[in-house]
């Protein structure tokens, strides 16, 4: 008999199918509860009625796909009728597992391209500062949630099986604080979730009811809720539409959505204004009690409202009001199949199960023909090994240097040495099975290439393998797809949640592009979307009201950030290479902080900003289009400041020059002035100095012919005067 599992379970016969022993179960329910509201019971009775109506219709889905978890983790990929045959032959029954070969290739592959969610501003009032908030903000929350997790959780379980789920939550901040944060949680068994059966959207958005069940222990149990009985299901006679809520060591607990619909009021005023009728302040009532203002359209509206229960079969737990409009319950499908209303799920182990099958008997077979066959045989004439038996037979066991043998003559001619007879091994035939079972695989599950083969793709060009890799992704991308539908879903989800839960003013941190993390403040009471305040720090910082403005949800799909950077230092690189020598040395100063920027090595950041300080600051200057008009003006003042001083210093310069020139004129007039002067010095002193020595000269020389005449003449006398 096949094992009994959650997955097979059915709704029980109930009266209106004619079944026995259930025809008082909601009549037990309804006076077994403990409870004086008939709201109460009503919810109880729904949710059950709701829960065994998803039994049934996923109950193939959940069959199947339990089959395939199985099938993927090797279990099951022989009939067990044909195994215990064979393991009672004592033949081989080999399971060479080459599904999770497949199923990582789709799944690492998006691991390398994540879709992320992006958000864009619709309509008049939206900003785009918000829409980079949102996106921000989604990021932080993300990351805090470590939501990779989640979502290649849900992505796996969706190429394995057809389904898969994740949860956005809120909860409190700490155990201290009122301030509650979003984050999103992964589902590890799919199989816990039923989601409303009347979805027609893959990502389940239109939902009108959703459970997440878990199991406890009894004693846990009653540690949590002590006040429920934990044995309402045996005191009041359940029968068998409990089966699958309650067992003999378990209590299953499910938390229990749905969307309820309140009635209001919208109108439109004459001021434009367009809202609910209930909310509009006091003073807005008055004037328009006054005639000022008037409400120019009116309609009534339903507005859904989500509840939230965790409840048993028999008892509600806790409840309370879930702030999203959505049941926050996405879901991520595979293969969706629509056959005469019926929906049917299923990943890629669906269709390669034959394949699968048969190449393990192949591969099989052909081990056990090799295996059957005797050991390859020595072809030896008679009397040849005389002598030498031993080493002969242990040659199959042990490595000789060397067999020795007798030469044998028959018929005087010598008869050959002796030689080994190859084995035949495996047909071509069960080769070629084997083969074609591996083709099958890869047909089925729409991959081409197969990573447990060494196909020859080192010396490929890089074009040849974004060809090989877009061919493969062919097959398989409607699931990368599917997840990107979903999560653009949680986005949404995502939006709703941040209007809802911020009523406070609060910071919170968002991320870049870049990871790098940035405060800013939610304040939904200021009257714009957007606007810059002044921190305690004393720093301006970024404020949004997010609830101003309609914004659209979109996905992108691609690799991170970090691959981005990668790439684009590699590209950079390439352009650097390509320069023409002439113009390399002015363009490369240009770049080099962007090029160190985007290299992944530690401190590329510090030598970005070092090698910015040598770019020209024309080629620094930032576009001024998303900055705010008040930074613009000052901006352009500063610029203009700046522009104004540049031509006064010019001007300057000029009056220095000209001033530097008629200084040197002057000068120059000086020097000629003062050497004119001390020429005319000089002349006048060596002609009173010529003048003076030619008196002494002629008085000398008057004497020296005086003294001449006395020497000629020794006779004369000398007078008193001579």
């Amino acid at each position: 008999m096949p094992r009994i599992d959650a997955a097979m379970n059915k709704i029980g016969p109930t009266a209106s199918r004619g079944g026995k022993g259930s025809k008082d179960d909601d009549k037990n329910l309804r006076l077994g509860l403990d409870r004086d509201d008939d709201k109460t019971q009503k919810i109880l009775l729904r949710a059950k009625k709701r829960m065994d109506r998803c039994i049934q219709a996923e109950s193939e889905n959940r069959k199947n796909g339990l089959d395939d978890l199985r099938f993927k983790t090797g279990e099951g990929q022989w009939p067990a009728d044909v195994a215990a045959q064979r393991n009672f032959d004592k033949r081989p029954c080999l399971t060479i597992n080459k599904l999770p070969t497949f199923i990582n290739q789709i799944v690492n592959d998006f691991r390398q391209n994540r879709p992320a969610i992006n958000y864009s501003p619709m309509g008049d009032k939206g900003h785009v500062e918000v829409a980079k908030f949102y996106k921000g903000y989604v990021r932080a929350i993300e990351r805090d949630s470590f939501a990779d997790i989640a979502y290649d959780t849900g992505f796996e379980s969706a190429v394995s099986i057809g389904w898969g789920y994740w949860r956005p939550v809120t909860e409190y901040k700490s155990p201290e604080s009122f301030d509650q944060v979003i984050r999103v949680r992964r589902v590890r068994n799919a199989f816990s979730i039923y989601l409303d059966d009347k979805i027609q959207e893959p990502d389940g958005s239109d939902a009108k009811f959703g459970f997440v069940t878990e199991d406890w222990t009894r004693q846990d149990f009653e540690d949590q809720w002590p006040d429920a009985d934990p044995m309402a299901w045996s005191t009041f006679g359940i029968g068998d539409t409990y089966k699958s809520w309650v067992s003999q060591d378990t209590i299953r607990v499910a938390e229990y959505f749905e969307i309820e619909h309140e009635e209001r009021t919208l109108v439109q005023l004459s001021n434009g204004h367009t809202g609910w009728k209930d909310e509009l302040a006091e003073e807005i009532k008055s004037l328009i009690d006054a005639g000022i203002y008037t409400i120019e359209n009116e309609r009534k509206s339903k507005v859904p409202h989500v509840k939230w229960y965790k409840m048993t079969a028999v008892d509600i737990l806790e409840e309370r009001d879930w702030p999203g409009k959505w049941v926050p319950l996405p879901k991520v499908v595979g293969n969706e199949v629509d056959i005469e209303g019926k929906v049917r799920l299923s990943g890629i182990i669906r269709s390669a199960k034959s394949p699968q099958l048969m190449y393990n008997y192949m591969r099989t077979l052909a081990v056990e023909v090799i295996s059957g066959q005797p050991k390859a045989p020595w072809v030896v004439a008679e009397g040849q090994i005389a002598g030498h038996e031993v080493s002969w037979k242990t040659a199959h066991t042990r490595n000789h240097a060397y067999l020795q043998y007798r030469p044998v003559a028959l018929g005087g001619t010598p008869v050959p040495p002796p030689q080994r007879q190859p084995l035949p091994g495996p047909t071509q035939g069960i080769v070629q099975e084997s083969q074609q079972a591996a083709q099958d695989m890869q047909a089925v599950t729409g991959l081409r290439f197969d990573g447990t083969l060494q196909e020859r793709v080192y010396d490929e060009s890089g074009r040849a393998l974004r060809e090989l890799r877009e061919r493969g992704d062919i097959g398989s991308f409607h699931y990368i797809d599917n997840h990107a539908r979903t999560l653009r879903f949680t986005g949404e989800i995502y939006m709703d949640l941040i209007q809802k839960i911020h009523d406070t003013p609060q910071l919170v941190t968002i991320l870049g592009d870049d990871d790098q993390e940035e405060r800013v403040m939610i304040d939904p009471d200021q009257p714009v979307a957007f606007r810059r305040i002044r921190g305690q720090d004393g720093r301006q910082i970024k404020s949004f009201n997010p609830k101003i403005g309609e914004y659209q949800v979109t996905v992108t799909i691609g690799p991170s950030y970090a691959t981005k950077r990668i790439e684009a230092a590699e590209s950079i690189m390439d352009f650097v290479r390509a320069l023409p020598p002439a113009i390399a040395p002015q363009v490369m100063p240009l770049i080099m902080d962007v090029l160190a920027k985007n290299l992944d090595w530690p401190g590329g950041d510090e030598i970005a900003r070092r090698l910015a300080t040598l770019v020209p600051p024309e080629a620094l200057a930032q576009d001024m289009q998303d900055m705010p008009p008040q930074a613009k003006a000052m901006v352009q003042s500063l610029q203009k400041q700046l522009q104004q001083m540049g031509q006064e210093r010019v001007l300057l310069m000029q009056q220095l020059t000209d001033q530097n020139a008629e200084r040197a004129i002057k000068q120059d007039k000086i020097d000629k002035d003062f050497e004119a002067k001390l020429l005319a010095i000089v002349q006048k002193a060596e002609a009173s100095f010529t003048k003076e020595i030619g008196a002494e000269l002629k008085g000398l020389a008057e004497g020296v012919n005086q003294l001449r005449e006395i020497l000629t003449n020794p006779d004369g006398e000398v007078t008193d005067g001579q």
